[in-house]
C-alpha cells in the first residue's frame, strides 16, 4: 500500500513550476525564500501532474485520473518523497488545520524550511522556549516585541530602571508608561496582545555579577534557552563579559544585541559557549587589531555624551537579534545563525552593511579551558 494514499497534495503557494530552455528541464523556484533547484523529466506525464496539483485528488486517485501504470506511481511516489523534502509539495489539508492560527504566517515561514509534517515540532521549539532579555530599554523593548509576535511565551526581563520621558523617542513605551518599571509596562504591553498567552518574570535588580545572573536562571529555564544582552549600562563590554561568563555556566547561546550610536546600528554577535567564538575571543581580536589605530591618539573622555538616535536604528539591531534568536531555536542545518563568530555595523547614511569576522582565541580562558574558574 502507498504510504501517500490519502494525501492532498498541491504545490506551495510560494512555489513556481517554470520550464527552462533545455528540454525536459523545469525550475522549482521558492519564491519566499529567493531560491530554486532544477529537475529533468523524461516522462512528461509527471510534469503534467505537477502542474495540475492543487490538492482537489487524494494520491491514490492520481492514478485513475492520469492512466499511470504501476511502474510510473511508483515514480511519483519517489518524487513526491524528493519534493516534500524540499518543501515544495505539502498535504493541504494539513495546511488547512492551521487556517486559523494566529502564528500561521510564522508556520507558513517556517515550512520552507522544514517539510510539511515537521512544522508544528518546529513551531513548538519556538513556542516552548524562553527567552531571557536583559535590558529593557531602547532596543530591548523592540526586542521583546519582536520575540513575542514571533511566537515566544516565555520571558524572563531583567531591568531595575523606569520608563522617562525621553525614552519614548526609540522605544516602544507610551505615554502612559512614563514612571513605570520598564520590565512591568513591556508585560503589559505584550499580554494585551493575547491574553493569557505569556509567561513572564520579571526581575528588578541591575545586572552587575555573573554568579547572581547563574542563581536566577538555574531551576527557572525552559526546554531551551536564550540570552539576550541589550543592557548598555556602563557599557555593553562590561554587560556581555558578566553574560559571557554566565553563560559558560549555565551551557546557554546568547545574542549581544548590539544597539544605536550615532548615525550607526550595531548588530552584536551571536554565541554558543564552547562551539564559536565567545565575547571574550571577539574582544581580544578588536582589542589587537585596534592597538595600531590609537596608538599616539588623545581619549576624549565625557560623561554624558547624549549621543544621538532614531527608533528605526534600535529596531534595525532588535531585528537582527529576533532572527537569530528563531535561528538558534530551530537548530535547521539549512537556517543557520547568521552572526557567529561577527559583529556588524548598519549605515543609516550609506544603508550598508558591514560585517566583521572573528576566530576563537586559543588562549581564550572561557573557550579553551571550559569556562573561567
Amino acid at each position: 500500500m502507498n504510504q501517500y494514499n490519502e494525501e492532498h497534495f498541491r504545490l506551495r503557494p510560494s512555489v513556481s513550476f517554470v520550464p527552462l530552455p533545455k528540454e525536459g528541464h523545469y525550475q522549482f523556484f521558492l519564491s519566499d525564500i529567493r531560491q530554486s533547484f532544477t529537475m529533468a523529466f523524461a516522462d512528461t506525464t509527471y510534469v503534467t501532474i505537477l502542474s495540475n496539483l492543487d490538492g482537489s485528488l487524494a494520491f491514490r486517485q492520481l492514478k485513475e485520473r492520469y492512466s499511470l501504470s504501476g511502474q510510473q506511481m511508483a515514480g511519483l511516489e519517489r518524487l513526491l518523497q524528493i519534493l516534500i523534502k524540499q518543501c515544495v509539495v505539502e498535504d493541504i489539508r494539513v495546511v488547512a488545520s492551521r487556517e486559523k492560527d494566529s502564528f500561521r504566517r510564522v508556520k507558513n515561514f517556517i515550512a520552507s524550511y522544514v517539510p510539511y509534517h515537521d512544522v508544528e515540532a518546529a513551531w513548538g521549539r519556538i513556542a516552548d522556549s524562553h527567552a531571557v532579555v536583559i535590558g529593557a530599554g531602547g532596543v530591548g523593548s523592540w526586542v521583546v516585541s519582536l520575540l513575542a509576535q514571533i511566537g515566544v511565551r516565555a520571558f524572563t526581563l531583567l531591568d531595575d530602571d523606569v520608563v522617562k520621558p525621553h525614552n519614548l523617542n526609540r522605544s516602544l513605551f507610551t505615554k502612559a508608561d512614563v514612571g513605570s518599571l520598564k520590565t512591568l509596562a513591556l508585560t503589559k504591553q505584550i499580554s494585551s496582545r493575547r491574553e493569557g498567552n505569556y509567561s513572564v518574570t520579571s526581575i528588578t535588580e541591575k545586572l552587575e555579577r555573573p554568579e547572581r545572573l547563574v542563581a536566577l536562571l538555574r531551576g527557572r529555564r525552559r526546554s531551551q534557552a536564550v540570552l539576550v544582552n541589550c543592557a548598555d549600562f556602563p557599557s555593553v563590554s562590561h554587560t556581555s563579559a558578566i553574560i559571557n561568563e554566565a553563560a559558560f555556566v549555565l551551557g546557554l547561546p546568547y545574542i549581544i544585541a548590539g544597539g544605536y550610536n550615532m548615525h550607526l546600528s550595531l548588530v552584536g554577535p551571536t554565541i554558543i559557549p564552547g562551539k564559536t567564538p565567545c565575547f571574550r575571543c571577539i574582544a581580544h581580536a578588536m582589542d589587537t587589531l585596534k592597538v595600531a589605530e590609537i596608538e599616539g591618539a588623545e581619549r576624549i573622555v565625557k560623561e554624558h555624551r547624549n549621543l544621538g538616535n532614531l527608533a528605526p536604528l534600535a529596531a534595525i539591531s532588535a531585528s537582527f537579534v529576533a532572527n537569530e534568536y528563531l535561528k538558534l531555536v530551530l537548530g535547521l542545518p539549512n537556517l543557520k545563525p547568521t552572526m557567529i563568530g561577527k559583529r556588524g555595523e548598519f549605515n543609516f547614511i550609506t544603508k550598508k552593511l558591514v560585517l566583521e569576522e572573528y576566530e576563537m582565541w586559543n588562549e581564550c580562558p572561557f573557550c579553551c579551558r571550559g569556562g573561567a574558574k
